[in-house]
C-alpha cells in the first residue's frame, strides 16, 4: 500500500463509537442523577427500575428519530432548522423557547441544590453558619464568574471537577454497596402503596435520560454514519442506563423508605439526602465521599448549562465578544436564577420537574413530530429507525404523558410522598 493511500485513509479514519458514547453519557448525567432517589421515594426501587427501563428505551427512540431527520439535513443540523423547515416558525419557537427556559431552570436548580450542600460543608468544616441563600449566592457569582471568562476557563475547571466527580462517585457507591440490604431494596410494602406514586416520579425519570441537544452534534462527528451514530447512542444510554441503575441500587438499598419522608419534607434538597445516607451507614468517610460527588456534580452540570445559555442569550440578543457585551449576556443569564435561589433557597426538586415539564418538548415530542413529517414527505427512507410509525406514535404519546404527569403534580392533583 503506498503512503499517500495511507495518508487518504488515514484523514478519512471515522472517529471511535466509544467517544460518541461519552458525549451521549456525559450531557445524561449529571446533578439531575441527585434527584433520583427522592422521587423514586414513593414507587421504591423496583417500580423506579421499571420506569427507568421504559423512559431510556423511549429517550433512545426518540434521539433517533431526531438522527433519521438530521440525515435529511447538512451535517450538525439544530433543532431550531429543522423545527423551522418541518413545523414552521410555531415549531422553531417551541424549540428555542423550551430549550432558553430548561436552560434557566435548570441554572436555578443547581444553585438551590448546591446552595444545601455548600452551606451544610461550610458549617462542618469552618464552623460558619451561613444560609442557603447566601451559599446559593456564593455558588453563583463565583461558577458564574468562571463562565464570564469564557470556554477555555470552563473547559479546565470542568475537566478537574468531572475527574473529582467520577472518583468520588466510584469510592462512594463502591463502599455503599456493601452496606446494601434486600430487606431495604424490597421492603414488605403492598403495591396499593406504591403504585400511586408512579406518574410523580415518571418526568424526572424520564428526562435523566436528556441528552438530545446533542444528537446533531453527534450526527456531525460521525459525518452523517447512521449506523456508527446508531451505535454511538445505544451504547451512550446504556452506559447512563447503569450508573442510574448503580446509583438507585446503594442510595435506596441503604436508606429506608420511611427515612425518605423526611428528606422529601426539607423540599428534597441534596444535603438532606446526604444525610440520611450517612445516619443509616453511620460513616463519616461515605458522607464526606457523597458530599464531594454533590459538589462536583451540581457545580460541573452548572458550567456546562450556563455556558450555554450564556452563548444562546448572546446569540439571541445579538451581542459580540467584547467586554461590555460579556457583561451584560452575564447579567441576563444569571441574575434571573441567583435572585429565585435567594427567595426560593430550597427549590431543587420543585425546579427539576418544571424543566422536566418543558424538556419533555425537545426530548420526545419534536422528535417525533420532525420524524413524521419528513416520512410523510416521502424522506427518511434509507435510515429509518425500525418499528413503523408505530413505534413512533408509542414515543411520542409518552412525551405527551410525561407532560401531563408534570402539569397534573405543578397544580397538586397527584399523591405525593409521603
Amino acid at each position: 500500500m503506498s503512503e499517500a493511500v495511507l495518508a487518504t485513509s488515514a484523514k478519512t479514519k471515522s472517529p471511535s463509537i466509544v467517544g460518541g458514547a461519552t458525549i451521549i453519557a456525559g450531557t445524561a448525567i449529571g446533578a439531575g442523577m441527585l434527584s433520583l432517589p427522592v422521587m423514586s421515594a414513593g414507587m421504591w426501587f423496583g417500580w423506579s427500575m421499571i420506569i427507568l427501563a421504559i423512559c431510556c428505551f423511549c429517550a433512545y427512540s426518540s434521539a433517533m428519530y431526531l438522527a433519521e431527520a438530521n440525515m435529511n439535513y447538512h451535517a450538525g443540523a439544530s433543532y431550531a432548522t429543522m423545527t423551522k423547515d418541518t413545523l414552521g416558525k410555531p415549531g422553531m419557537f417551541a424549540s428555542l423557547g423550551s430549550v432558553g427556559f430548561v436552560s434557566y431552570i435548570l441554572c436555578y436548580a443547581y444553585i438551590s441544590g448546591g446552595s444545601s450542600v455548600l452551606a451544610s460543608s461550610i458549617a462542618s468544616g469552618f464552623g460558619l453558619e451561613m444560609a442557603n441563600w447566601q451559599a446559593g449566592l456564593l455558588f453563583g457569582i463565583v461558577l458564574g464568574g468562571i463562565v464570564l471568562l469564557g470556554s477555555r476557563a470552563v473547559d479546565r475547571v470542568s475537566t478537574i471537577m468531572i475527574g473529582a466527580m467520577i472518583i468520588s462517585f466510584l469510592l462512594s457507591t463502591g463502599m455503599l454497596s456493601a452496606e446494601v440490604s434486600s430487606t431495604t431494596l424490597f421492603p414488605e410494602v403492598g403495591m396499593a402503596d406504591t403504585m400511586p406514586f408512579i406518574w410523580l416520579g415518571i418526568p424526572v425519570l424520564a428526562i435523566s435520560f436528556g441528552y438530545h441537544s446533542t444528537v446533531p452534534s453527534v450526527v456531525k462527528h460521525y459525518q452523517k454514519d447512521f449506523g456508527k451514530v446508531r451505535n454511538a447512542v445505544l451504547l451512550g444510554t446504556i452506559l447512563a442506563m447503569s450508573i442510574y441503575t448503580l446509583w438507585q441500587l446503594t442510595i435506596l438499598g441503604t436508606v429506608e423508605r420511611s427515612d425518605f419522608a423526611q428528606v422529601v419534607k426539607d423540599g428534597g434538597n441534596v444535603s438532606a439526602m446526604i444525610a440520611a445516607v450517612g445516619e443509616a451507614v453511620d460513616g463519616q468517610f461515605i458522607d464526606t465521599l457523597l458530599s464531594f460527588f454533590a459538589k462536583f456534580a451540581l457545580a460541573s452540570s452548572f458550567l456546562g448549562v450556563a455556558l450555554g445559555l450564556l452563548d444562546f442569550m448572546k446569540d439571541q440578543l445579538g451581542l459580540g465578544d467584547s467586554a461590555r457585551d460579556t457583561v451584560i449576556g452575564g447579567a441576563v443569564t444569571f441574575l434571573p436564577p441567583m435572585v429565585l435561589g435567594v427567595v426560593f433557597p430550597n427549590g431543587f426538586i420543585t425546579a427539576i420537574g418544571y424543566a422536566s415539564l418543558l424538556a419533555s418538548i425537545f426530548v420526545f415530542i419534536l422528535p417525533c413530530a420532525i420524524a413524521l413529517v419528513l416520512r410523510r414527505r416521502g424522506k427518511s427512507t434509507e435510515h429509518r429507525v425500525a418499528g413503523g410509525n408505530g413505534r413512533l406514535y408509542m414515543v411520542l404519546v409518552f412525551g405527551v404523558l410525561v407532560m401531563l404527569c408534570e402539569t397534573l403534580a405543578l397544580l397538586g392533583m397527584l399523591p405525593t410522598y409521603p
